[in-house]
């Protein structure tokens, strides 16, 4: 438990994830991470450290296990600072250690979404319209990818697909009009008709920007692993400002933890590429990072 009052804490805890996230492989330092031409190269700048000696598969196994446990020890330091840290900081740690479990399946990842947009919903002040307004965007996003997967790998009809999605009130799968509405599900319906072949039925949609690459005249479909990539990165764009935005608050601390969730996705993409030998450039087209890494 933290000896400081929340005041004094939440000062102390900004210092610090602002000091954490200059060393952070994000933004100008994404190039360093990409640029490492093997595993125990990225064991050293990771962790500064002798390198163990012990093969290369273990060792990208080695480097992924403790990338994200230094990730976590970091975190639960900094919640211990508050006496009594608001909810919503433990459920962003129980979520992405559900994530991680290997269990999710599409029924108990509604479970869990809502259960964090609840206990974004029960804050206050600046930090439930910061925190809604992010959480909105990120919810939306995993509707829209839902939709795509079981569009293209499944074959699901539009009828199958409206029961996986996440609604902001679970009557509006009773209700067509209510469906068209929700804020989390809306922009996911808006494509449920969309041909996944077709470049032109999607060169106009709301997140084009998204799109794996189209060339005049040949095959094309929509790739949704493409597109949750390209999500990811235009969504920790968004918590770095955000971090940045409210200094001292709740918002501020989640910032931190999915910039940091989003950096470690980006050391397990380097340490896949590094183990089956993959070019740093592709590497970072398979990320979803642009050669300036993560800025704005």
């Amino acid at each position: 438990m933290g000896s400081l009052d929340r005041s004094a804490a939440s000062s102390f805890v900004y210092a610090k994830t602002s000091g954490l996230l200059a060393k952070s492989f994000i933004g100008d330092n994404a190039g360093r991470l990409f640029s490492v031409q093997s595993l125990r190269e990225l064991y050293t700048l990771l962790f500064n450290e002798e390198v163990p000696g012990v093969p290369e598969v273990m060792l990208s196994k080695e480097i992924e296990t403790k990338a994200a446990r230094k990730f976590i020890s970091q975190y639960k330091e900094l919640l211990s600072e508050f006496a009594n840290p608001s909810p919503i900081l433990s459920e962003i740690l129980s979520f992405y250690e559900y994530e991680n479990s290997g269990l999710s399946d599409s029924k108990s990842d509604r479970e869990q979404i809502m259960a964090l947009w609840k206990a974004i919903s029960s804050l206050k002040g600046s930090d439930r319209e910061n925190l809604l307004d992010l959480y909105k965007m990120e919810i939306s996003f995993k509707n829209i990818l839902w939709v795509l997967r079981l569009k293209v790998y499944y074959k699901f009809t539009s009828e199958e697909i409206l029961e996986h999605l996440v609604y902001s009130d679970e009557q509006s799968k009773k209700s067509a009009m209510s469906r068209k509405n929700d804020i989390l599900a809306r922009e996911a319906l808006a494509i449920l008709d969309k041909d996944i072949s077709s470049y032109d039925d999607w060169k106009k949609w709301k997140y084009a920007q998204f799109l794996n690459p189209h060339e005049e005249g040949v095959i094309w479909e929509i790739d949704p692993t493409w597109i949750e990539r390209s999500f990811k990165n235009y969504l920790a764009k968004a918590y770095k400002r955000f971090f940045h935005k409210d200094p001292m608050s709740i918002t501020s601390l989640v910032s931190w933890f999915r910039i940091k969730q989003y950096e470690l996705d980006c050391i397990r993409s380097v340490t896949e590429g590094l183990r089956l030998g993959v070019e740093s450039d592709k590497v970072m087209e398979v990320a979803g990072v642009s050669q300036g890494g993560v800025n704005g």
